[in-house]
């Protein structure tokens, strides 16, 4: 073979061998830094721990709800009401149909007297006293007076029986106090005056126990015998 073909063939094979070959590998990027230990989970502190090694509180759950008594709470702490009637609705003598019962203290006297009602729409046990056709306060008593009959709470939680001092203890601060109109010895009104509104409750209470309790418009609940 012609000396320069074998050079121009090897010089070939060399330059197809260089092709072949595969290229140099990419710089690699530096190793990662090992990452931070996981800091192990917090022990709840026991009673002993110093506050500082305290866990951090959640935020609070809601409080459970109170275990519910014998009797249903079907009234509301808001001193505006008694189940659907509110303080200063109109109500009638027409507005009272059979489910109604009244005390018939205003027959005979004519538009707008007053008078009580119960039942109706009424929560069991509560009275309801409607002056000048409009409903001016709630009475947790029966118009016959039976007291077996009230079996639900009032506002704030409130119940007939209920002793002074547990009745102060649900009552917002800043009730007054003044002897019973008839028995000053052993009774005394509990009152207080929602200081954002005309509304009040009131308590009779004698011996250190609440025997009645009544709630709406200020001056209504001022009343010593309600309608009379």
């Amino acid at each position: 073979m012609n000396p320069l073909l074998r050079q121009g063939s090897a010089l070939l094979i060399v330059v197809g061998l260089t092709a072949c070959t595969p290229p140099d590998p990419p710089v690699l990027a530096g190793t990662p830094a090992a990452p931070a230990p996981i800091d192990p989970a917090r022990v709840p502190a026991s009673n002993d721990d110093g506050v500082e090694n305290r866990p951090f509180e959640d935020a609070p759950e809601p409080a459970p709800a109170e275990a519910a008594d014998d009797a249903p709470a079907v009234v509301s702490v808001a001193l505006d009401h008694a189940g659907d009637i509110v303080i200063g609705q109109r109500f009638t003598a027409t507005d009272a149909d059979g489910a109604w019962h009244s005390a018939g203290l205003g027959d005979g006297l004519g538009k707008g007297a007053c008078e009580y009602y119960e039942r109706g729409s009424l929560p069991e046990g509560v009275s309801m006293m409607v002056e000048n056709d409009h409903v001016q306060r709630f009475d947790l008593d029966t118009i016959d007076g039976s007291a077996e009959a009230i079996t639900q709470p009032g506002p704030f939680g409130l119940r007939v029986g209920m002793s002074r001092e547990e009745a102060l203890k649900r009552l917002p601060p800043g009730s007054t106090r003044k002897p019973h109109a008839y028995d000053p010895e052993t009774g005394e009104y509990l009152t207080w005056q929602d200081p954002g509104s005309d509304l009040a409750i009131r308590l009779e209470i004698f011996d250190g126990t609440i025997s009645k309790l009544y709630w709406g418009a200020s001056g209504a609940v001022e009343l010593i015998e309600g309608c009379a």
